[in-house]
C-alpha cells in the first residue's frame, strides 16, 4: 500500500484522502483519529487506499439513500455552498459518459474507477494523476463485494472491461449466425 508524504503540494494527497472528505465522527477504516489528525477540516487517513476507500463507501451509500443519479450525488458529495456544483456535475458526468439525471442502479469497478477518476480530475485538478489506477483498484478491493437495499454492488474483478465488451460481441455475433442459419 502506498502512503504519500506529509509535505504533497496538494491538501488532499497530503491527507491520503483525495477525495477530500470532510471531517466526521464516522469511523472509517485507516482513519487517523482527531487527536492525531492535522488538518482541522478535513478527514486524514494512513495511506492512501484507506482514503480511496472511504470515497468510495461515501459514494455508494449516498447512492443507496436514493442520491442515485450524478447530479443528486454530487449535489451530496459536494454541496453547492463550498463548491460550483453544477460545473463539477458537468465534469463527472462527461467524465464517466452518464447523463446527469441518469439512475444509477448498479455499481461496479468500471463505474468505480470512472467516477473516482472524474472527482479527483475536480478534487485534486492536475495532480489527480499522482494516484493512480493500481491505487484506485486497491482501494476499490478495500471495500469488498456487499449488498445495500437500493444497490446492487460488485467489486471483484472478473476481466472487467474485457467482459463488458466481450459479452455484447458475442450476443452480437451469435445473433447473425442464428438470423443467417434461418435465412438458409
Amino acid at each position: 500500500m502506498a502512503t504519500f508524504l506529509n509535505n504533497h503540494k496538494v491538501r488532499g494527497l497530503r491527507n491520503n484522502n483525495p477525495g477530500n472528505l470532510i471531517r466526521t465522527n464516522l469511523a472509517w477504516q485507516g482513519k487517523i483519529p482527531f487527536p492525531q489528525s492535522k488538518d482541522s477540516k478535513f478527514e486524514q487517513f494512513t495511506t492512501i487506499e484507506a482514503g480511496i476507500r472511504a470515497m468510495f463507501k461515501d459514494l455508494i451509500n449516498d447512492i443507496n439513500k436514493g442520491k442515485n443519479t450524478i447530479t443528486n450525488l454530487i449535489h451530496e458529495y459536494a454541496p453547492p455552498h463550498e463548491n460550483n456544483t453544477t460545473a463539477y456535475i458537468n465534469a463527472v458526468s462527461k467524465s464517466v459518459g452518464v447523463q446527469p439525471n441518469q439512475v444509477i442502479t448498479s455499481v461496479n469497478t468500471a463505474f468505480l474507477l470512472a467516477i473516482g477518476r472524474a472527482i479527483l480530475k475536480v478534487e485534486l485538478g492536475t495532480s489527480h494523476t499522482d494516484v493512480t489506477d493500481t491505487m484506485l483498484k486497491n482501494g476499490i478491493q478495500l471495500l469488498g463485494d456487499y449488498k445495500l437495499s437500493n444497490v446492487s454492488v460488485t467489486t471483484k474483478s472478473v476481466g472487467g472491461i474485457f467482459l463488458m465488451v466481450l459479452i455484447p460481441a458475442l450476443v452480437f455475433f451469435y445473433t447473425i449466425v442464428t438470423f443467417q442459419i434461418i435465412l438458409t
